[in-house]
């Protein structure tokens, strides 16, 4: 299980919290949401198999974009060509 946090704009107010909340939960691997609205910040628990392309779509699709601002599980990563993957960078 890994742990993420996004940053999710256009949350206003309670329902925004809500809708945000349920838009993750709706995605397979999600065990656990917790909402900031006040600083914007979503931490996620769960297991990522398809990466997070899922969890940004359906809050873009909700009209919340959001971006990963840490915690990017390995899965993500490899997609992501990082020095996890074997891909080339300074660190190989």
């Amino acid at each position: 299980m890994g742990s993420i946090q996004l940053s999710v704009t256009g949350m206003t107010c309670g329902n925004c919290v809500k809708h945000v909340d349920h838009a993750i939960r709706s995605i397979a691997g999600v065990e656990d949401v917790q909402v900031d609205l006040a600083s914007g910040k979503v931490s996620i628990q769960g297991a990522f198999p398809e990466g997070l392309e899922p969890i940004i779509t359906a809050l873009s699709e909700e009209g919340y974009p959001a971006t990963v601002t840490s915690g990017i599980p390995t899965e993500a990563a490899a997609k992501a060509g990082s020095c996890k993957s074997g891909g080339s960078c300074c660190c190989n």
